[in-house]
């Protein structure tokens, strides 16, 4: 809810006079459309892990 809050209050009217509804719902939803097309921030990169080394089996004494 605070995120559309901030939003809201980030719309600015260029009119004195009470704007159309219909207007600034577009706006609205051109504002969300701006944010959902920008990319996502990117993780923390997990930390590689060391693979073992592989070895040879033991050859077992006949």
């Amino acid at each position: 809810m605070d995120t559309l809050h901030t939003v809201m209050r980030g719309m600015q009217a260029e009119r004195k006079s009470t704007p159309n509804h219909l207007t600034v719902f577009r706006e609205f939803l051109a504002h969300l459309d701006r944010i959902q097309h920008k990319a996502p921030a990117k993780r923390a990169a997990r930390p590689v892990r060391a693979r073992p080394t592989k070895r040879k089996p033991l050859k077992r004494a006949k």
